[in-house]
């Protein structure tokens, strides 16, 4: 075959293969790279070519058509994916397809990524996962139109394709890519959600969760069980020594529950209103209190409730009725 001596061209190739091996972007004999060098040739990675370790000998160079011209590997089984990115977008001058871990692993499990920071906002956009039967894209159609409107797009189970007019464009863009697939897993994982997503899963618990008959003995055991359950809750009230009674009355029927602290654990639940701290009101105002559409203190100091004890000596327990205040809401009633 006759040397079309794309010397540079293919040092730029084997850089960023090797490159994206580096990153741990591409493992094994995964991916593959290509370039429009000019004069209607395309420069493409060889067939099960190891890119981490990628020599000039790896590199093919076709026509557009796909015809063969020099190289001593078969073309990468993707040619056909590059050569029709060439042909409907033709400022494209790279095409990587590479298998970065933590995208892969997001999108296995998860359809919509949130972007976290303001580069990543900038440059990758909204990024849209295309569904994969076959080991190789045998639709390009569907990746295509991803292409139209964004310069990366995720194969499912089968990695990344990014386009630019130079390596480093697209190379970045996987980068980013990764990253902010590495902190969406890190966030679910430790089960952390942005202010939006956050509201709307308290939404939909409330709307999911078992409502109670308020004050009833089911509603008391709840709670008792949701507060003693609670990490959180037992460690404040054990720092804080949490020692006492509390009582909730519903002014209208005369309903109690109350509960009995031993250093932040209720120990018992009973109808007693003999109690340290008593709070009572209109069934329509506790009802808002325990389903967390009024915080109790703030009810208490607008006269939305009535409340019996010295509240002052209450205060030492704050950051532990705080909590379990909050906890309240996991119950709520009809």
């Amino acid at each position: 075959m006759v040397n079309m001596n794309f010397e540079q061209e293919k040092k730029d190739i084997v850089y960023w293969a090797r490159l994206l091996g580096a990153k741990n972007l591409v493992i094994g004999r995964s991916g593959n790279i290509s370039l429009n060098a000019g004069r209607g040739k395309i420069m493409i990675t060889g067939h099960d070519a190891y890119l981490g370790f990628l020599e000039e000998a790896d590199i093919v160079l076709m026509e557009e058509g796909g015809k063969i011209l020099e190289g001593k590997e078969e073309p990468s089984v993707e040619r056909e994916l590059h050569l029709e990115i060439y042909k409907q977008f033709k400022d494209t001058k790279v095409v990587l397809h590479a298998h970065p871990s933590f995208t892969t692993a997001f999108f296995n499990y998860f359809d919509r990524l949130d972007i976290f920071s303001f580069e990543a906002k900038f440059y990758l956009g909204e990024v849209k996962a295309i569904a994969q039967d076959t080991p190789t894209v045998t639709n390009i159609e569907p990746v295509l139109e991803a292409l139209e409107n964004a310069n990366i797009v995720v194969l499912k189970n089968h990695g990344v394709v990014a386009v630019g007019d130079d390596f480093k464009a697209a190379f970045s863009l996987i980068e980013l890519l990764e990253e902010q697939a590495r902190v969406n897993l890190l966030m679910k994982s430790a089960n952390l959600q942005t202010p939006d997503q956050k509201q709307k899963t308290i939404e939909e618990a409330k709307a999911n969760t078992k409502k109670y008959k308020m004050l009833s003995e089911e509603h008391a055991g709840a709670l008792m069980g949701i507060v003693n359950n609670d990490s959180e809750a037992q460690e404040l009230g054990r720092k804080y020594d949490l020692t006492c009674t509390l009582a909730v009355k519903n002014q209208d029927n005369g309903e109690v529950i109350r509960f009995v602290y031993e250093h932040g654990k209720i120990m018992k639940i009973d109808n007693d209103e003999n109690a340290e701290f008593v709070i009572i009101g209109k069934p329509e105002i506790l009802r808002k209190v325990f389903n967390r559409e009024i915080d109790p203190f703030v009810a208490s100091t607008q006269g939305k409730v009535k409340t019996k004890g010295d509240f002052a000596k209450m205060s030492k327990w704050y950051p532990v009725m705080v909590r379990t205040f909050k906890l309240w809401e996991q119950a709520p009633v009809e």
